[in-house]
């Protein structure tokens, strides 16, 4: 069974510094116009440079546009395929975490 954070759980971990990569896999375009805070960009079209990117023990959350988008869940779960062991999804996405008020970047 896929892990999955709420908005909260992740803000709480933002906040608390806790060590993870935090992983926006839209678009560049859409990531560039804004993303979550201190997010990396890995487009799900480019998943497979994940093995140069992060080591397989290394905690990441990805996330996506909002709970309409399966880019996340298709990233994780191919992530997990590539022999990542400590994926978690966030399914609200960017919509979600824009509407609570939550910290982004972007041009």
């Amino acid at each position: 069974m896929m892990k999955m954070i709420s908005a909260g759980e992740l803000k709480r971990k933002i906040e608390a510094g806790e060590k993870f990569t935090l992983v926006d896999v839209r678009g560049e375009t859409a990531y560039k116009i804004e993303h979550i805070k201190g997010a990396s960009s890995l487009p799900l079209t480019e998943i497979e440079k994940a093995g140069e990117m992060f080591r397989k023990d290394e905690e990441i959350v990805v996330y996506c546009g909002s709970y309409d988008c399966l880019a996340s869940d298709t990233a994780a779960k191919r992530l997990i395929e590539m022999g990542f062991t400590n994926i978690t999804r966030y399914p609200g996405g960017i919509k979600e975490w824009r509407e609570l008020g939550s910290p982004t970047e972007g041009t």
